[in-house]
């Protein structure tokens, strides 16, 4: 499955300075990262789930995963929603960021209007979708920051997570 662009990326800053000044510790400090990032993503996840809207299928919100890539100074972690319209275009960013003005493909709307809307009589349905289509080509989208409402949520949790794990690595090295 093609990835996402990631919605949320937690890097730190300074790492290999970090590592550096920690030399016969750097093991210590790796999986200290490692946790942290393993922490954030776990508790991040459910949260962006949550505030996702649904749309048609759920496809958006059943795609939200973490992952923690690098394995050394270079560790990362990033949050992605691999949803991908038929066309292939990643629309969560759509969701995320609105778009301009355009005339998206009334064969895409249907299912949003029959699910939403509760118009089951086909015909009925492709004419709703076809007034939303010019709508949308009128005025274009609203961005929805619903990751940044999730994130918000969570900076107290972030911020425990770091002190927590941060306490833990010092007692490691003054063993």
């Amino acid at each position: 499955m093609p990835k996402g662009t990631p919605i949320i990326e937690f890097e730190f800053i300074g790492d290999k300075e970090i590592v550096k000044g920690l030399s016969g510790y750097r093991e210590y400090y790796l999986g200290a990262m490692l946790t942290i990032f393993r922490r954030i993503g776990t508790a991040l996840v459910p949260e962006i789930k949550k505030e996702t809207p649904i749309g048609a299928t759920s496809k958006l919100r059943n795609t939200t995963v973490y992952q923690v890539l690098g394995t050394s100074e270079d560790m990362r972690m990033e949050i992605r929603q691999s949803a991908f319209s038929p066309s292939g275009f990643p629309y969560g960013v759509a969701v995320r960021k609105g778009t301009r003005p355009h005339f998206p493909p009334i064969a895409a709307l249907i299912p949003w209007v029959v699910k939403k809307l509760g118009i089951s009589d086909a015909k009925q349905a492709r004419t709703v979708a076809f007034l939303i289509a010019r709508k949308i080509s009128k005025v274009g989208t609203k961005p929805n920051p619903y990751h940044d409402r999730a994130f918000q949520s969570q900076v107290g949790m972030i911020r425990q997570v770091l002190s927590e794990e941060a306490a833990r690595l010092a007692a490691r090295i003054k063993t």
